[in-house]
């Protein structure tokens, strides 16, 4: 029996939905911390061999608001690279970058590594609030100015084809798919029922109108990885909120509260937690060059040459390790999740229900009409999150 979707607190228009739909659409990142601990020899993790991934049996679709071999594209590639066959598509929101930048992006990378059959799909170019922009400016002066902006912080290009500035490599040769993604994602579960799984890297906005047009597939999802949500740590862009949630709290209180069988969230508690150094970036470069080697000398390169002590967050890559080689999560804990859409100071934030001894996980009808349990990624294995993300960067 189909399963049936607990209303939200925001509907979508039909308006809205049909907007979205005709619309043909398709950054840098929070600035790096330095890491808490001290880095142990380099030498002695150089040569380590990196753990045999064997990939799930389902299907992957990778919904992202992407970057130039940012957080996201490195998801795709170690998903594409683990198994290629599985990854039935990349499907592009806006958040990082718009819609028509990140469709740029992830067409060019997919050629420059020779792969030219998965589709790339434009998906919504706005959040589901369509005058955001307009009200950031009163946003900041009321609940606290933000951090980073992402897509706001720059003008909407008019084409993929026409951005401010050239992808690296050059305008992509392939053209996106000419679906809508939000249809792309309905089409592809319909095909492999309880097959897929859905990354979603960015803003969850084409997943939220995916479920709320076609609710029918939510019972044939086998599983939704979010990477977002700041659940006992301050934000990341508002003092409240991480960035993705933040972007359209409406799309991820939407997909949060759909009943999909399973729900992992890798949240900024994690996320933040493990850097990237130049320790990893020489073992990813070392040996033969590869197109993928290329891209991280050309495009990680000069940023250690300039600053050898330089790190970065890893966000999203960590949503396909654990999907990869799930042994990796070493602390997982389950929680009733919500967000926080009204619109004020908290707007975006992840709020946790945690069971106490007058709360059961067993009684949902002790936490707010409507919220699901979900997982939630607190600490990882970082040698075997390594070995795995070096070595499938190195193929």
């Amino acid at each position: 029996t189909p399963m049936k979707i607990p209303t939200p607190a925001f509907s979508v228009p039909a308006v809205v939905l049909a907007l979205l739909a005709a619309v043909p659409s398709a950054a840098a990142a929070t600035p790096a911390r330095s890491p808490a601990a001290s880095v142990r020899n380099p030498a002695a993790s150089v040569r380590q061999p990196a753990a045999p991934v064997q990939p799930s049996q389902g299907k992957v679709i990778v919904d992202t608001d992407m970057g130039q071999l940012n957080d996201d594209a490195i998801a795709m590639f170690m998903l594409h690279n683990a198994a290629p066959r599985n990854l039935l598509g990349v499907t592009v929101v806006a958040g990082n970058t718009w819609a028509e930048e990140g469709t740029a992006y992830a067409l060019r990378q997919l050629e420059l590594i020779g792969e030219r059959h998965v589709p790339v799909v434009m998906g919504a170019p706005e959040p589901l609030n369509a005058a955001r922009a307009q009200q950031l400016p009163a946003e900041e002066k009321l609940f606290g100015n933000v951090e980073y902006m992402g897509a706001f912080g720059h003008k909407r290009p008019p084409s993929y084809l026409q951005l401010a500035n050239a992808p690296y490599g050059g305008y992509p040769k392939a053209k996106p798919s000419p679906m809508a993604a939000a249809d792309f994602i309905v089409q592809q579960v319909k095909k492999y029922p309880g097959q897929v799984t859905l990354f979603v890297l960015g803003p969850a906005t084409n997943v939220a109108l995916a479920v709320k047009t076609h609710p029918e597939i939510v019972p044939l999802v086998k599983e939704v990885i979010y990477m977002g949500g700041a659940i006992d740590i301050p934000g990341n862009t508002s003092p409240a909120a991480e960035f993705n949630w933040w972007f359209d709290p409406q799309a991820i209180k939407m997909a949060l509260r759909t009943p999909f069988k399973r729900q992992t969230i890798v949240p900024n508690d994690i996320a933040e937690r493990v850097f990237y150094t130049k320790k990893e970036y020489d073992r990813i470069v070392a040996g033969p060059q590869t197109p993928l080697k290329k891209m991280f000398k050309d495009l990680h390169g000069p940023r250690f040459d300039r600053n050898p002590q330089s790190s970065s967050f890893v966000w999203d890559s960590l949503t396909a390790a654990i999907y990869l080689q799930p042994s990796i999560a070493t602390k997982v804990e389950e929680r009733f999740i919500d967000v926080d859409d009204t619109y004020g100071p908290d707007y975006g934030r992840a709020i946790g229900y945690t069971e106490s001894r007058r709360r059961s996980f067993s009684d949902p009808g002790n936490f707010p009409a409507g919220t699901q349990k979900v997982r939630i990624l607190f600490d990882i294995n970082r040698d075997a999150f390594w070995n795995l993300y070096i070595d499938l960067m190195r193929r």
